[in-house]
């Protein structure tokens, strides 16, 4: 065989033409994706100004922590085990133990640099609480307090240098209690559970209402009640039993594959980490405005507030009639879930509070 013969036959390569509609949605999809990408780098550089991540990040890798446990039930007892893995990443090290557990002697043993209590569901030991006072380590409280806390709560928190609430309304009442360093910390949602899935159609919906029909509730229901006949409806919480034209789901309902299912899932006077649960499917959530959301997520962007029942009705047709409106916003809050408000996150924000400030 010649040198010539030997030579590989080139083709030219074969050009296909796509359609009109196909490359104008390729276009406007990168388009987004660039400005997604831009929007995502100004706002790390401005979040660094503010806040010295990696240097902190090096002086945590030197920490040892002592976490006390006092979750209980499947749901917080995940948020402990997420917690603490996060906690290995970012400390040299991390020894975790149930409230079960006398952790005096654990705590004279490590001598840590930081003494971690996550949750208030089990009352706290004589000698535990003489420990806890008698040590001079760094102490947090990272409380599991939700949508009520109480006195007695109050008084738990007194014996640490930081408390770290679920909710943002509770820390005037702490303050007046007489702690000195309070923060709004929410749990983040559990990744592993929360997250985009598909599901059956008796799962799907127009609309999925969250909260109870009372005082306000009953306002947000009257103004947009005219729907619920010509939608797919499903409501939780009490008082929907007024109307017929909906699916009532009971209290103890699982709702994560209702919110993967729903196209508009509407809330108010909800748990305070539902947003984040939401926003971790994926879903497009309208809520009710309130302090807790303005510290981790932003209106507009990744979830969409109302003021009033009017304002409601007004932003329920519209992002009904705009698709591609709703779709950014869930895909933003599905993108901000993974790297703004995670546990990593999170515990990093912790650990920045203690050690840093």
């Amino acid at each position: 065989m010649t040198k010539k013969s030997r030579r590989r036959i080139k083709h030219s390569p074969k050009t296909v033409r796509l359609d009109l509609t196909t490359r104008k949605f390729i276009t406007k999809t990168v388009v987004q994706a660039i400005k997604m990408i831009s929007q995502k780098n100004h706002r790390l550089i401005e979040a660094s100004r503010d806040h010295p991540q990696i240097s902190g990040f090096v002086e945590h890798k030197q920490i040892r922590i002592l976490m006390v446990s006092f979750m209980t039930g499947d749901t917080l007892w995940q948020i402990e085990q997420m917690i603490a893995e996060q906690l290995r990443l970012l400390a040299k090290e991390l020894v975790a133990i149930k409230a079960f557990q006398s952790f005096s002697s654990a705590l004279h043993q490590l001598n840590p640099d930081l003494l971690l209590v996550v949750g208030n569901e089990e009352p706290l030991s004589g000698s535990d609480l003489d420990a806890i006072r008698a040590a001079s380590v760094k102490k947090a409280i990272w409380l599991s307090d939700g949508p009520a806390t109480s006195v007695a709560t109050a008084e738990l928190a007194l014996l640490f240098d930081y408390v770290f609430t679920q909710n943002s309304l509770h820390i005037p009442f702490y303050q007046q209690s007489g702690c000195k360093s309070v923060f709004y910390l929410p749990f983040a949602s559990n990744r592993s559970q929360f997250t985009p899935r598909s599901v059956d159609e008796a799962y799907r919906s127009d609309l999925l209402l969250l909260g109870d029909v009372s005082t306000s509730g009953k306002d947000y229901a009257e103004s947009i009640k005219h729907v619920f006949p010509l939608r797919k409806v499903f409501a939780c919480g009490s008082g929907w039993e007024h109307y017929p034209e909906l699916t009532v789901l009971q209290p103890d309902t699982e709702l994560l594959p209702y919110y993967n299912g729903a196209e508009i899932i509407i809330h108010w006077g909800s748990l305070p980490n539902r947003m984040f649960d939401i926003a971790a499917c994926g879903a497009f959530q309208l809520a009710e405005a309130h302090p807790n959301i303005y510290e981790y997520m932003k209106p507009g962007e990744d979830i969409v507030t109302f003021h009033s029942a009017k304002e409601l009705l007004e932003k329920l047709h519209y992002y009904s009639n705009h698709a591609e409106a709703k779709r950014a916003v869930a895909s933003r809050s599905l993108w901000n879930s993974t790297y703004d408000y995670s546990f990593l996150q999170l515990t990093t924000k912790l650990l920045h509070i203690v050690f840093n400030r």
